[in-house]
């Protein structure tokens, strides 16, 4: 089975020192805006006692480069979570806004996540509709067709999770749907000839977590783990039949000095005929999404946090990671590594919620990624 090599990194063009001022000019509007929400948060005591939601209008960034700098902005309303168990605390928040982006994303999206029953029960209610576009590299990870594609689609995701006992442990349930119209600018790659230019994704999720960091966006102590099974069935009223699974591991405790010392790991599989641009791919800053995708797929990342007073903290990460492609008569493998810098605020202290920047390297160069909350929440 031949190994494909990582290319060589693309030369730095006007247009990526365009993207990058772009990230930054990003960060300091967002910055800007946190700080000043900062300063209202400074003259509340705590968040609000009788349970109302505070609403927040925070555009959040998109510095992902396989869809390029952009914006997803709109109202948010929060509260704090009831605490059930013994995992961390949880924040309700529901909401609705519009994507931009620089590579001519567009889309609109709306979401529910909320408690029930004490706690007990937690729900996530999501509704999109977006116009993505994307790049492809080919059915071996690492490829180099770099061809321009755009994806149509309209889905809706219903999830809910019940604590198992008094612990940390919860079940989880999803249900998915959505239809989704391809497009490329020259044309179906051959090796893509005979596949389906639409396709529906039905089907259905179970998964079961455990969850015992003291908090979600800046834990310095305790594991969360989650493994998923996901189907996606004709039966459902899918154009595909097909499996994955997914197992997530994440760790913190101490690291040097007073700083906290992270540890993710990821495994993900996949066979089927589910369409190219649902298999799994490595998922690492610096590594551009859906670059490195294959039917199985492994990754480690490592980030320690140094803290600077109290509200800011100095990142440091580095990760590696491996696809191994067996699909429509490709069989290939590819190992990628990346890692960077960065920096965090806690904008919002009676919510946690953390703000930031991170600036890594990888096989394409400089990626410019902005932080809202735990990069490995997604």
């Amino acid at each position: 089975m031949p190994t494909i090599a990582p290319r060589p990194p693309r030369k730095a063009t006007s247009h990526a020192a365009r993207r990058h001022g772009l990230a930054c000019l990003l960060w300091l509007a967002a910055a800007g805006h946190a700080a000043a929400q900062d300063s209202a948060a400074e003259a509340e005591s705590a968040a609000p006692a009788d349970g109302k939601r505070t609403l927040l209008i925070v555009p959040y960034p998109i510095t992902e480069p396989a869809v390029g700098n952009g914006v997803f902005a709109g109202p948010v309303w929060m509260r704090e979570g009831p605490a059930y168990n013994d995992g961390p605390a949880k924040t309700e928040a529901m909401g609705f806004g519009a994507l931009w982006t620089d590579g001519g994303s567009r889309g609109m999206a709306a979401f529910d996540l909320r408690a029930w029953d004490g706690g007990r029960w937690w729900t996530t209610a999501v509704a999109a509709d977006a116009q993505l576009r994307l790049h492809y590299d080919g059915l071996a990870p690492g490829g180099e067709l770099d061809v321009g594609f755009g994806l149509d689609v309209v889905g809706l995701s219903l999830q809910a999770d019940r604590s198992v006992g008094d612990g940390a442990a919860t079940l989880g349930l999803r249900l998915f749907a959505s239809d989704a119209d391809l497009s490329f600018d020259r044309g179906l790659p051959a090796e893509l000839s005979g596949s389906g230019v639409q396709s529906r994704a039905n089907g259905f999720a179970l998964s079961y977590a455990n969850d015992t960091r003291d908090d979600v966006y800046s834990p310095t102590t305790g594991v969360q783990w989650k493994a998923t099974g996901t189907v996606y069935a004709t039966w459902l009223g899918g154009s595909f039949n097909a499996q994955a699974l997914g197992l997530r591991w994440h760790r913190y405790g101490r690291g040097l000095g007073e700083g906290v010392l992270g540890v993710r790991a990821v495994l993900d599989a996949s066979r089927g005929d589910q369409p190219f641009y649902l298999r799994p791919f490595v998922g690492l800053r610096g590594v551009p999404a859906m670059r490195y995708a294959g039917e199985s797929v492994v990754s480690m990342e490592l980030e320690h946090r140094w803290p600077v007073g109290e509200r800011w903290d100095l990142i440091a990460f580095a990760g590696a990671g491996h696809a191994q492609a067996d699909y429509r008569g490709t069989q290939a493998s590819a190992s990628v590594a990346a890692g960077g810098v960065g920096v965090r605020f806690k904008a919002r202290k009676y919510f946690g919620l953390t703000f930031g920047i991170d600036v890594a390297q990888g096989p394409d160069g400089l990626a410019t990624y902005i932080q809202i909350g735990n990069p490995w929440a997604r």
